[in-house]
């Protein structure tokens, strides 16, 4: 699954920085948890089903915590390293992630969280492609410039009978 996939690949890439880490996985994954379960919730209860939107609401607000905890590290670190939290969350953020932040965001569960809307907004992570072994980021026009420098030979072998 993707979600799960990318979850693992922030894994990897926040591996060595706490600050990387609790950006990453609590306030860019977790966040988005915020934002896409209350969707879910609602599709559930127009659909009748009531014992998956008290699941639902129950893992929404489990995800509540865990956005507030991240914050509350993030900040704490950041104040030990006397940046700015938002600023600092930025900066993780182009560092470690691909693509835009996405929206919409739930901005009333991200603020009771903490996260106000300095720290995502208009935020895209400019995070390449690695390959297998975790070298060197490589983003797509830097991957199709190198392809298309590459020296290329051929031999072309023709039948012709004979």
């Amino acid at each position: 699954m993707p979600v799960h996939a990318s979850l693992w690949e922030s894994a990897t890439v926040t591996s060595k920085s706490l600050r990387s880490r609790l950006a990453i996985i609590h306030l860019v994954h977790e966040a988005r948890g915020l934002d896409v379960n209350p969707g879910t919730i609602e599709r559930f209860r127009k659909a009748g089903d009531v014992e998956s939107v008290k699941v639902m609401e129950v893992i929404h607000a489990d995800e509540v915590t865990h956005v507030t905890s991240g914050h509350r590290w993030f900040t704490w670190l950041c104040e030990q390293e006397q940046v700015d939290p938002a600023q600092a969350f930025r900066e993780e953020v182009r560092r470690g992630w691909r693509g835009d932040l996405k929206g919409p965001f739930n901005v009333k569960d991200r603020e009771k969280a903490g996260l106000t809307r300095d720290f995502y907004e208009g935020l895209k992570g400019q995070m390449g492609f690695t390959n297998l072994a975790g070298q060197d980021a490589l983003d797509m026009r830097s991957l199709k410039d190198a392809v298309a420098s590459m020296p290329v030979e051929c031999e072309i072998e023709c039948e012709t009978g004979k």
